[in-house]
């Protein structure tokens, strides 16, 4: 019995310091890049010039529980030092320099850049708040990072802080936390609810991946190419084993039983599925962050595997690397946490996972009504504020049959027809018409954002968009850009059924916002005339 207890123990609560450090590695690489692709869209989302001031959002806020720093954010300038200090807390996380500290402000950072447009965000924005938020209690740079370097300075002089010890004070390897079985169970429910939420007919008859892919506003460019040249049967063999390697994640992940072969087998294929999502749909962060999760499933069966093959080959690198960097760094331990911390972070931890699990039983359709619980108003905050809500149900039940986009027809002072949104939104050559183009190329903001203003539910948030569309001219800097009048419409269309080679028929094309310059407008009068 006490064996049993002890491999459950190893299995669902601990974890290898040097998967941790990984896993830092390669999700402070995401938090990077997520970063740098709000960065070339900054001027349009965090900035009260855009197209969604933060007083839109704090007049009609989406949830009663919202937090962010960029709420005291107005101009571009403003938000750029922002966006600087954001990129300073992401790059001590990355390199692991105070990561203690550095984890804590990567959060705060983290929840910041999303709930200020969280009207855009999606599952992906979700995964890498609960990344942020799921690990904070472990110690993230035990090992490849600054700070172990600095420890390591010490030598046999002082005391092996670089990870946490035992109650003789001996270095270990591991690190036992309930957040470890936290993670484990949250990333199988990721996989099991979204499975179990693809119960429609093209799941089933293998159209699936067709339709996604045939969705223009989502689709890549080698999303474009595989709808083109794949033949059907490998289309339906993507969608089937897309469900049946969804099905079988969470088994992967949580089995007590065979954990070093099943966890292998999830660390090589899931990040497969997941790379090939990125190939050919736009789903921001959502990827990527996912595939930084399995560093954290490697054991030290797998370690040691990679010593043996690649050590002998890396070990002069990181030896020359620690060695310079000792040269810059000045030796420091890594204190392990006091046990007061440590009881409190373990405490929060459970009552995140009871938040979390009231939350997801309540947001998922294949959870039977039996199951659903009251949701207090504590709960629903603890779910809120870092904006990890747990309704994951990508393409469920089926993926939609109708495509759609938005744009503007607009009439400039000059007679030009423009459309103000498309020309920063989609990529060049942007053509509208009654069906939507075959490569929107928008981000993940923009598509969110057109897919979602011309619903009424949705109403709110278009306050500052006719304020940002007749503010054209100052973006071309031509004063006979003035906007005389616009229309913006949605255009939707149908999806051609799986194997009919056709093309996308027109649906509907609907103006959902007008405009027109009033007769004493200085844009009627004289249209040369500078602002």
């Amino acid at each position: 019995m006490r064996v049993w207890l002890r491999s459950l123990w190893g299995t669902y609560f601990t974890i290898d310091l040097r998967s941790l450090g990984l896993f830092r590695i390669l999700f402070g690489a995401v938090l990077l890049s997520d970063l740098a692709r709000r960065w070339v869209e900054l001027q349009f989302w965090y900035v009260n010039s855009g197209i969604l001031p933060n007083h839109t959002l704090l007049w009609r806020p989406p949830t009663d529980n919202m937090f962010s720093l960029f709420f005291t954010v107005s101009t571009v300038g403003e938000a750029r030092l922002g966006f600087l200090l954001c990129a300073f807390v992401y790059g001590c996380f990355f390199v692991g320099y105070r990561t203690r500290w550095a984890q804590l402000f990567a959060l705060i950072v983290r929840v910041s850049l999303n709930s200020r447009i969280a009207v855009l965000e999606n599952g992906g924005d979700m995964v890498m708040d609960l990344l942020c938020l799921l690990t904070l209690p472990l110690p993230l740079g035990a090992r490849f990072s600054f700070d172990a370097v600095a420890a390591s300075s010490l030598g046999a002089a002082a005391p092996k802080t670089d990870a946490p010890a035992n109650a003789r004070g001996v270095e270990v390897a591991s690190y036992s936390s309930l957040a470890v079985l936290a993670i484990l169970l949250q990333f199988s429910a990721v996989y099991l609810f979204n499975a179990s939420a693809k119960t429609g007919p093209a799941w089933r008859d293998g159209s699936a991946v067709y339709y996604a892919l045939q969705l223009d506003k989502f689709v890549t460019w080698p999303g474009v190419w595989m709808r083109e040249h794949l033949s059907d049967q490998v289309l339906r063999w993507l969608t089937w084993s897309t469900l049946g390697t969804e099905w079988s994640a969470w088994v992967l992940i949580l089995t007590p039983v065979f954990v070093r072969q099943t966890r292998a087998v999830a660390v090589c294929v899931l990040p497969v599925l997941h790379l090939c999502f990125a190939l050919g749909l736009n789903l921001g962060g959502f990827s990527f962050a996912m595939m930084s999760f399995y560093a954290l499933l490697l054991v030290p069966e797998h370690w040691r595997w990679l010593s043996r093959v690649f050590g002998p080959r890396t070990q002069p690198i990181v030896a020359a690397l620690e060695q310079w960097l000792r040269r810059w760094l000045a030796p420091r331990p890594l204190l392990p946490l006091k046990r007061s911390l440590r009881a409190l972070g373990e405490s929060a931890t459970l009552l995140l996972l009871v938040a979390i699990a009231s939350e997801a039983l309540n947001d998922n359709v294949a959870v039977p009504q039996a199951l659903r619980v009251h949701q207090p108003a504590w709960a629903k905050a603890v779910i809120e504020y870092p904006r990890i809500l747990q309704g994951w149900r990508m393409f469920s039940d089926e993926p939609s049959r109708v495509d759609s986009m938005i744009y503007v027809d607009a009439v400039t002072g000059g007679g030009k027809h423009v459309d103000p949104y498309n020309e920063v939104a989609s990529e060049p050559g942007f053509q509208p018409g009654t069906v939507v183009p075959r490569h929107v190329g928008q981000s993940q903001f923009f598509v969110m954002y057109s897919d979602r203003i011309p619903y009424d539910g949705f109403a709110n948030y278009r306050q500052a968009f006719p304020e940002w569309l007749q503010a054209y001219p100052s973006r071309t800097h031509h004063p006979e850009d003035c906007i005389l009048s616009y229309e913006v419409y949605l255009v939707t269309d149908q999806t051609p059924a799986f194997g009919s080679n056709e093309k996308p028929t027109p649906l509907s094309r609907q103006s959902f916002m007008s405009f027109s310059a009033p007769y004493d407008s200085p844009c009627r009068k004289t249209p040369g005339k500078k602002f």
